[in-house]
């Protein structure tokens, strides 16, 4: 007597949903805690495998800064109405809470700002400023003396008795850069006057647990509102921020699962009520449902969360999950005298074949070092698993008694199909030219492919905000690139001399237009041996008494201008730190990274508008601890290194499904089978090569996705137990539910995505049609037929 296989008994059915109920509650209960949809452009991409801590922190500081922060522009030809208009701004984005901070009009702490002036004065100097007062002291003091009596003269945050040398408005001219944004001292506004509209300048920033990873669920509506509102009273508005674009790509992405997944599953079941005329076929909505449960739980587990593009690609699996049930259904909508356990028996051992098959391609995309794959790898994995393991135990019983019928002519047009194929097998087996054309074609696909990878590949990039953020940096003369250097030394002193050194040679580059800037420490502090010579200065400088004859002239006691001097002379050396503790050293605060573990000291160099990477990346020297990153080329390389891996653990998964095949079915059969799934692959590959699309990391991905779908096409179809109708209409449904959810993909605003579903939905095209070719031809005036 045969033993009762383990599916058949209920127990394991009502196991199966505890387990379903236990994973839906901790899942609900784990996104009560925190949100888990992760919307980070930067979590797709591999864990910082920069060698030194230096590279590693300058990375996260400069992704901080792009991040965090949003620039936004209120311009208009009337002064009066972009303050206006601006001040609005500020209190409204203020009160709603979403930001940190909003700086806009600036009123400063005077006491506070004068006494860091005055501890600065020797410190933050240029040294051509210093060499300037030093060789011409008298005229220094000239003009304190005129600006004592003239009341348009320039004035300075330190009163005239305490800044006898003028070194405040220095500071304050070398603090704002001297750049297009000026401080206007009369309104508290940050201007830009481009000659015909008044610009002003204000800054937004994120909470410090915001930024890309989690986008306040009000920013874009804010942004679209803010834009509306200024519109309306004829203000101009630009603004620029990384937080921008990921608020963006999140509402896109959320948009997209939703539509996508909603419209795939709308058409995937309209096709099946059309075909099956019975309300049952809607019971097929349950695997799907828990698949996609157990998908999301074992990603937020073993990540923590999951990302946006993992979901959107999970939820199209949908067509997938749909393959295993449809197998088992199709016999069941053709025989007349239905056995739904003999059935599930057969359909179960050549889908769990064809389940391990995509499972080692599964596996092996855990290797690649790239958090999306892993993800969407660790999601499919669990989705098909827990669906397949639900029509194993309780599909049966939703399906006991009914039997939905197919439409006589849909199974008249799936017979008609077949036959084509097959002659068209046929006509190629008889003649040579067939074979050799689709050589060639091939060939010539195959040949012209594009494999560049590009991380701007990945995401749907807004041409407008894309265009406002080129604005701003026209207007601003910041162009913020993906390169800057990062300077390691012994102490601050030698990294201050190395700062400038490049300093050097960055000015040399910007000559020759290869970079529009940069900025560097050096460009605001000076070496603690620097400040030391200029208290020499100082000292020499009291005894030329002939340099404030003029200041005496006016009745200023000599003994004011010695004491002030002389407190110059005795001014604390300021390290590098002590010199960034204050507002005035805004612009420098996240270039210095301060100690490593190592016990050197390193700073970042930014640079912007980046015209000739080559030129700038021989000015790197890593053995004197000047690095240059390039992180945009990193990446390139690295998408490059891992889309070779990912090709050859394909390979290796080819070499381990033939063993397996070969030992079931021996070894002909088994090349036969997987030739299916290779030659779809390559077939898509000449479509993408011929459409001009270029061969993603998540064009390869697909294809592991095609390898696993073709491989049970292939498998189905040689269970001789069934008949050729009944093969027949197991894969035309399996592949044209899956066609419909990837195709839909195509379509997608992000190009990653669309890649992805563009080559899932070819590869499953020719691997349906390689398949049934495989078939005898079946009789379009019968059902029974069988090999």
């Amino acid at each position: 007597m045969n033993k009762m296989p383990f599916y058949r008994k209920r127990i394991w059915a009502w196991l199966y949903l505890l387990l379903i109920v236990c994973v839906a509650a901790a899942l609900l209960c784990s996104w009560l805690q925190r949100n888990r949809l992760d919307t980070d452009l930067t979590s797709l991409l591999p864990a910082d495998g920069q060698n030194i801590q230096a590279q590693q922190l300058a990375k996260m500081r400069m992704n901080q800064r792009m991040n965090r922060d949003i620039v936004l522009l209120v311009g208009s030809d009337s002064p009066d109405k972009a303050m206006a208009a601006a001040q609005t701004l500020q209190k409204k984005w203020h009160d709603t809470g979403i930001f940190e901070s909003v700086t806009g009009k600036i009123e400063p702490d005077v006491t506070a700002l004068q006494a860091n002036m005055q501890r600065l004065r020797l410190a933050v100097i240029s040294e051509d400023s210093w060499r300037n007062i030093m060789n011409q002291p008298r005229e220094a003091f000239t003009r304190q003396a005129q600006a004592l009596v003239n009341p348009f003269a320039e004035r300075s945050v330190l009163p005239i008795e305490q800044d006898w040398l003028g070194l405040g408005n220095i500071i304050m001219h070398q603090a704002s850069q001297d750049g297009p944004v000026f401080y206007n001292v009369q309104t508290g506004w940050l201007n830009i006057d481009d000659g015909t509209t008044t610009w002003i300048l204000l800054r937004a920033r994120l909470p410090e647990k915001a930024g890309l990873i989690n986008i306040p669920d009000g920013l874009l509506t804010l942004i679209h509102d803010t834009q509306a509102s200024l519109v309306q009273q004829n203000v101009q508005v630009l603004m620029a921020g990384g937080a921008i674009f990921a608020a963006e790509n999140k509402a896109t992405g959320e948009r997209e699962s939703q539509y996508m997944s909603t419209l795939g599953m709308g058409l995937t079941f309209l096709l099946l009520l059309l075909l099956f005329r019975s309300l049952r076929i809607l019971y097929l909505l349950l695997p799907l449902a828990v698949g996609i449960l157990f998908g999301i739980a074992a990603t937020v587990t073993l990540f923590g969360h999951i990302h946006i593009l993992t979901l959107v690609v999970g939820t199209s699996l949908m067509g997938v999950l749909l393959d295993f049930p449809l197998h088992w259904l199709a016999s069941g909508v053709i025989q007349q005298q239905w056995q739904r356990w003999q059935a599930l028996h057969m359909a179960s051992k050549a889908f769990l074949l064809s389940l391990i098959i995509t499972l080692l391609g599964y596996a092996a995309l855990l290797i690649t070092p790239l958090p999306i794959l892993q993800q969407t790898a660790i999601f499919s994995a669990a989705a098909l698993i827990s669906a397949f393991l639900f029509s194993l135990l309780c599909l049966p019983v939703l399906f006991n008694t009914t039997q939905a019928r197919i439409h006589p002519r849909a199974l008249y047009v799936m017979l008609t199909l077949g036959s084509m194929i097959i002659s068209c097998r046929e006509i190629i087996i008889q003649k040579k030219w067939p074979p050799l054309l689709v050589l060639l074609l091939l060939a010539g696909g195959l040949l012209q492919l594009d494999t560049h990878d590009d991380i701007r590949q990945w995401v749907n990039l807004s041409p407008e905000w894309m265009a406002q953020a080129q604005k701003i940096g026209v207007l601003t003369q910041t162009m913020p690139s993906g390169q800057y250097f990062v300077l390691q030394a012994d102490n601050d002193d030698e990294l201050l001399a190395k700062s400038h050194a490049l300093g050097q040679s960055l000015q040399t580059e910007i000559a020759q237009k290869q970079l529009s800037g940069f900025q560097s420490l050096d460009q605001w502090i000076t070496p603690l041996r620097v400040q030391e010579q200029r208290q020499q200065d100082v000292g020499r400088l009291m005894t030329n008494t002939e340099s404030w004859q003029d200041l005496i002239r006016l009745g200023i006691d000599e003994r004011n201008i010695l004491d002030y001097l002389s407190g110059l002379q005795q001014q604390p050396l300021q390290t590098i730190s002590q010199s960034l503790d204050n507002d005035l050293a805004t612009a420098w605060q996240d270039l210095y990274l301060g100690k490593m573990a190592n016990g050197q000291v390193a700073a970042i160099v930014s640079l912007s508008g980046v015209n000739h990477v080559s030129a700038l990346q021989k000015l790197a020297d890593e053995n004197n601890g000047i690095y240059f990153v390039n992180n945009l080329y990193s990446l390139n390389q690295l998408f490059t290194h891992t889309r070779n891996q990912a090709i050859a653990l394909k390979v290796a998964s080819y070499l381990l499904a033939i063993v397996l095949l070969a030992y079931i079915f021996g070894w002909r059969k088994g090349v036969l089978l997987l030739a299916v799934p290779i030659l779809s692959s390559l077939f898509c590959l000449a479509i993408f090569a011929y459409a001009g699309w270029s061969l993603s990391l998540f064009a390869i991905f697909g294809l592991f996705l095609v390898t696993a779908i073709g491989m049970d096409y292939a498998i189905y179809v040689s269970i001789k137990q069934m008949a050729v109708a009944e093969r027949l209409a197991g894969v035309l449904l399996a592949a044209t539910t899956t066609m419909i959810s990837f195709a839909i993909l195509g379509f997608s605003a992000t190009p990653a995505i669309a890649s992805f579903g563009r080559s899932v939905a070819f590869g499953v095209f020719f691997s349906m049609i390689l398949a049934l070719a495989l078939l005898p031809r079946a009789s379009t005036r019968g059902c029974d037929e069988s090999v």
